[in-house]
């Protein structure tokens, strides 16, 4: 069972195989340097597709090299995502990192390959690495669905749910956001009641103030979207909180990062990924 940020390194390091990302338009600094150095310390094996002349560019003015990468040539935006989703498709690539392109624009590739997809709905899951906390903290969606609707809201759980399997959670207590512990609604207690088949490991709560989450569970489930990103933007911003997270949904997790993520917490999301595709040994 993974407790912290350091331990979903650490285990990112020990897995030998099923850790490439190939990364959609990598031609941006911040994204360039933590793929590199991510490559360097073993967290992953990592595929460039993009402009390769402004890569190179972008590399020797950072002060570091791509002449050990992999390097896929390509300009175009909507090609560059097509042709990462394509090496995840063809088993060459186990996750996805997004680079200097939209966030649809790649999502439209990778829904152009059903064989991907796991389940209907596509949402992210932040994992928080908070100070003072003996486990980690997931929280959804803060990303992807501004105001679920009770099908996306039972996805996103079975979403969350998928990541806490590969990080061997267990048990895993998880609720929905409410401002008092007696506000449950007949909504959340229906998913709720559907979400007993995700196993005995699994804790669905329908309604959980924010005190008793973070003493007490192990993931957090957000009525809206601004919600998720406002605690996690607070803990971020003013603690050392190492956050990482992926887009899942998909067979093949997305790693998004931007250009203010922190190294570590690039690294981290990176990491989240290997830990994801498993399967190698280790």
């Amino acid at each position: 069972m993974i407790k912290n940020a350091q331990e979903i390194l650490d285990g990112a390091r020990r897995q030998s195989g099923n850790k490439t990302v190939a990364v959609a338009m990598a031609n941006d600094a911040s994204v360039l340097q933590a793929v590199v150095e991510a490559e360097q310390e073993g967290l992953v094996h990592a595929i460039l597709v993009g402009d390769v002349a402004e890569m190179r560019e972008i590399a020797g003015d950072g002060g570091f090299s791509l002449d050990e990468m992999e390097l896929v040539n390509e300009k175009d935006p909507v090609q560059g995502c097509k042709r990462a989703v394509e090496l995840a498709a063809e088993g060459k690539a186990q996750f996805l990192m997004k680079g200097f392109v939209k966030t649809a624009v790649l999502l439209k590739a990778l829904l152009a390959k059903p064989e991907l997809k796991s389940r209907e709905v596509m949402s992210h899951v932040a994992v928080l690495s908070i100070p003072g906390r003996d486990r980690l903290l997931f929280f959804t969606d803060g990303g992807m669905i501004p105001k679920p609707d009770t099908a996306q809201k039972e996805a996103i759980c079975r979403n969350m749910a998928d990541l806490a399997k590969a990080l061997e959670i267990s048990p895993f207590r998880f609720g929905f956001l409410a401002p008092y512990a007696d506000e449950a609604s007949p909504e959340h207690e229906d998913i709720c009641k559907r979400l007993k088949d995700l196993g005995p490991d699994f804790h669905p709560m329908s309604a959980v103030t924010p005190e008793f989450a973070f003493e007490n569970l192990d993931g957090l489930v957000a009525t809206a979207i601004e919600e998720c990103n406002t605690i996690t933007k607070g803990l971020t911003l003013h603690t050392d909180t190492i956050f990482s997270g992926l887009i899942m949904g998909t067979r093949v997790p997305v790693c998004l990062v931007s250009r203010s993520d922190s190294a570590i917490n690039k690294k981290a999301s990176l990491a989240l990924g290997v830990l994801f595709a498993g399967g190698g040994e280790k």
